[in-house]
């Protein structure tokens, strides 16, 4: 798989770097780990700053075209980032993720038979 970096602008204010990028020439649908490896490979930073946000294929081709933010420090990025964005890149954070998801379902089903129990009286 070949990486093109199609642009780089550096955002001072979120202290990251915004890029865009270009895949070609893979056999299949690139992971997202790949990718964040050849564009550290490509740009001389660490992997564990970049986030992938997002990836396009295009269709009937082996192009596939995506962004990613490439930050200072791993406190900035945790900061910045939506917590979806972090659990598709980072296998703990999903984890995380997972759960806050499940607690929020758990309390809006105890909200949800609070109200029931309510109206019945």
């Amino acid at each position: 798989m070949e990486i093109k970096i199609i642009e780089e602008k550096s955002n001072p204010l979120l202290k990251r770097t915004e890029i865009e990028f270009e895949a070609e020439d893979f056999k299949t649908t690139p992971k997202i780990q790949e990718l964040r490896e050849k564009i550290a490979a490509k740009t001389g930073k660490k992997s564990e700053l970049i986030v992938i946000v997002t990836t396009r294929q295009e269709f009937g081709t082996q192009k596939a075209k995506g962004k990613a933010h490439c930050y200072e420090t791993q406190e900035q990025l945790k900061n910045t980032e939506l917590p979806y964005v972090l659990a598709k890149n980072f296998a703990e954070e999903k984890a995380k993720f997972k759960k806050i998801r499940e607690d929020k379902k758990a309390e809006k089903e105890k909200k949800r038979l609070e109200k029931g129990k309510g109206k019945k009286k």
